[in-house]
Formats: structure tokens, C-alpha cells, sequence
């Protein structure tokens, strides 16, 4: 089994890898992020035939709708936390919180872009934990059964949901512990999950998107530092890794963990564990360069606000007409806003401080809020796009993730919905 290092979760796990999301997701983003459906008949629980694209957090996720609903795991206590959000404000409230496998687990989390179904990644027992979601606040309760095993020591860590217009409704995760991605087609009438076998080679395999409008998925590997895209099977989800992967174009920038791809689709972004620097990596959409549209060429690299930002989660964002690139830096407890130009981002970067170690990321549809989920307080923050600070990023309230708060509950993934 592959070891984990470098991405850290809690004051007992600095030292190891402990891993990242999607933001997402953009996502993430975790960060996943997840595309507006496209029209399609619709299932018993409401499901199009066809999904948004991206991943769950800390990859962040462009996400389909308003993103009424935000949901975050907390990995030391095995939970999954859910929110209301003031789509105007911003502003979280807490609605819920319920067990999602075991404690030391919880990383990735991804919903089903209509709202209706939230899959948490549990890393300590390789389960994906499946919810269904209530409309109204977002409280979740079980399906049943109410999990789908990832194969015993794959770790899975982080997910990404298919593009429009397939035949079916695709997720991917991650599995940090056996090198692994696993396909899994979403059931249409209860949003269960089936897998479709697994594509190995990886060691830690951790970060996940896909190409806003290519079928092509890219998986970060934090050991190996390489980038590997992979064409999938439109019915299936099935992999293939017909790209070569590629490194970043510094040396120092080895451990790769969320990633996000700009607007139009031409540059994927992603930021060091270790020293959070941010690479660049032009998207080739025709093929000119490989044959086959989708693969990546290393572009450029950039200095983040400090050398130990161990940057995890990223996201990007369209605002007042400007591309921003965000990550949240887990080692320098601070979120960095850069200006993103084709494969170029401003330096240094504009940074907002308060935070306490942020992992996930996630931006809102609206393109106006910025959340993290802080590992080591159990708080998610809130921070505005150009707000009233008069700055690029305004770092603003905390929520806890649990009730009573728990400043140990570990939050790890957060994602959008509804």
C-alpha cells in the first residue's frame, strides 16, 4: 500500500500525508466543480441522464444551480456536516451533522448536482458513504444499503462526476492507498452506485477534475508529482490512460494536490503541498500537440505567499470580468488570490489571513464567496470576492461544522449544491 505525505489534516498528522479536495471543483474542489445540468429525461428521484462536470473538494467545483446547499466532512470524527447558504450573503447555517463511516475517515465529498444524493469518500474503510438529501435544509439520511465498498485498502480520498451529455451518470475516486482511480455509474432511480472496476498504476493518486467541455479526466498523483489525463468510456466511465503524464515544469513542485481548470478550458492550475507553489499546464483542445485533445504541456510556475503554504485545496472564479485563481494554504493558515492570465497568474499573490490550517475549497456559483474547511479549528470560512475590505479576497465569518462546536472534528472536504 502506498504511504501518504504531505498533505496534513491535524496537529497529530503534520507529519504524514493524511491527504487533500474536490475544490474540488472547482473544486474540488474540490473541489471539486459542477457544471448547469443539461436538459434530459430524469429518474425517479429527479436525476438527469446527464451531469455537470468536476470533482468533490478540496478540488473546488463549479456548481450547478445557486448552491443553496453546502456540506462538509469532518475527518476526525467521522461526520458529514450540512448547511443552508444565503446565496445573497454568503452567509452558512448549520442544519445537520451524521456519522459517515469511521472516525479518521471522511475526506472527499461530491453531490449530485440536482441536489437529491451526497457520496462521502471514507478513508479508513474504504466505503463511499451515500446520503439522501433533503431539499429543504440539506439534512441527510442514509440510503440503504447505505454504502458501496472502494475495494479493500484503496483509501479513497477524492471524486469527480461526469461531463453533459452522457449516457449515463459517472463518478470517479480517487484511492490514495492502493494507486487506484475506480469508475462507478450513478443509478438513475435510486442514485446508488455501481463500480465499473478499477485503472491502477498510481501511487497516491489524490486530486481529480475533468475538462469543462472534453471527455477527459486528470488525476494528481502526490508521490510520483505527475499529472496523469485519461479518456473515459461515455456508458461506463471506464479509463483509459491513452496521454503521457507530465511533471510540473519546477523541480520543487512535486506534490500535486487539488486542481482547477480556467473558464475556457485552456489552462489547468495546481498547487505544491509542500511549498504551495502554483503550475501551470496549457490544455492542448485539438490535438495539435499529441493527437488526441486533452493532453497537458507544462507551462510555468509561480511563488506563493510563503515557501510552506503546503497549499490542498484550489478554485477558480470569474469576477468583475477577472480570472482568480485561489488556494487554500493548510501550512500558512491562508487563503491566496491570484490574477490568472492564459498559463499566467500574477505574484505575489494577494492573501487573506485568520484561517486555521484551510484544506478544502470551494467557490460559489455566483462567483462572489470563497469556503474552506479549517482542519484545525472545525470551522468552514467564508470569504468575499472583492469585498468591502477593498481587496481581492476578504476573509469574513466562521461557522463550526458541528453543534456544539468541536474544535477537533477535523474538516477536511466541503462542495455546493441544489
Amino acid at each position: 500500500m502506498a504511504t501518504e505525505q504531505g498533505i496534513r489534516l491535524s496537529s497529530s498528522w503534520r507529519k504524514t500525508f493524511g491527504n487533500l479536495v474536490r475544490l474540488i471543483p472547482a473544486v474540488v474542489v474540490i473541489a471539486a466543480t459542477l457544471s448547469t445540468l443539461s436538459c434530459g429525461s430524469s429518474g425517479l428521484l429527479g436525476f438527469s441522464d446527464a451531469s455537470g462536470s468536476g470533482g468533490g473538494s478540496p478540488t473546488s467545483t463549479a456548481t450547478a444551480g445557486t448552491g443553496a446547499l453546502a456540506f462538509v466532512t469532518n475527518f476526525n470524527d467521522g461526520m458529514v456536516s450540512s448547511f443552508t447558504r444565503n446565496t445573497t450573503t454568503g452567509a452558512l447555517t448549520l442544519t445537520g451533522q451524521v456519522t459517515a463511516g469511521a472516525a479518521g475517515g471522511p475526506r472527499g465529498v461530491l453531490a449530485l448536482p440536482a441536489g437529491t444524493v451526497l457520496y462521502v469518500a471514507n478513508s479508513n474503510d474504504d466505503n463511499i458513504y451515500e446520503f439522501l438529501i433533503d431539499a429543504a435544509n440539506g439534512t441527510l439520511s442514509s440510503l440503504l444499503p447505505k454504502s458501496v465498498s472502494n475495494g479493500n485498502g484503496s483509501g479513497p480520498n477524492q471524486l469527480a462526476i461526469s461531463l453533459p451529455g452522457n449516457t449515463a451518470t459517472l463518478v470517479w475516486v480517487t484511492g490514495s492507498g492502493n494507486g487506484t482511480v475506480t469508475s462507478y455509474v450513478v443509478s438513475q432511480s435510486t442514485g446508488q452506485l455501481k463500480s465499473n472496476g478499477s485503472i491502477g498504476g498510481f501511487n497516491t493518486p489524490f486530486g481529480i477534475t475533468l475538462h469543462p467541455t472534453l471527455h477527459v479526466l486528470y488525476v494528481s498523483d502526490t508521490t510520483t508529482g505527475l499529472i496523469q489525463p485519461m479518456t473515459y468510456n461515455f456508458e461506463n466511465g471506464v479509463l483509459t490512460k491513452n496521454f503521457p503524464a507530465v511533471q510540473s515544469s519546477s523541480p520543487l513542485a512535486t506534490k500535486p494536490a487539488a486542481m482547477a481548470i480556467d473558464a475556457g478550458g485552456d489552462t489547468l492550475f495546481t498547487a505544491d503541498n509542500v511549498t504551495g507553489e502554483v503550475s501551470s499546464f496549457s490544455i492542448d483542445q485539438t490535438g495539435a500537440t499529441c493527437g488526441l485533445a486533452g493532453c497537458l504541456t507544462p507551462a510555468f510556475s509561480f511563488s506563493n505567499s510563503s515557501n510552506v503554504d503546503a497549499s490542498v485545496g484550489v478554485g477558480i472564479a470569474v469576477n468583475t470580468g477577472i480570472e482568480f485563481l485561489f488556494t487554500a494554504n493548510q501550512g500558512g493558515n491562508s487563503l491566496s488570490s491570484f490574477v490568472a492570465t492564459g498559463t499566467s497568474v500574477n505574484v505575489p499573490p494577494t492573501v487573506a489571513t485568520g484561517f486555521n490550517a484551510p484544506t478544502g475549497l470551494v467557490v460559489d456559483p455566483q462567483n462572489q464567496f470563497v469556503y474552506t474547511a479549517d482542519n484545525l479549528d472545525g470551522t468552514v470560512s467564508q470569504s468575499t470576492i472583492n469585498g468591502s475590505c477593498g481587496s481581492q479576497i476578504c476573509a469574513g465569518p466562521l461557522v463550526s461544522t458541528e453543534s456544539p462546536a468541536k474544535a477537533n472534528s477535523g474538516p477536511y472536504g466541503i462542495t455546493l449544491a441544489q
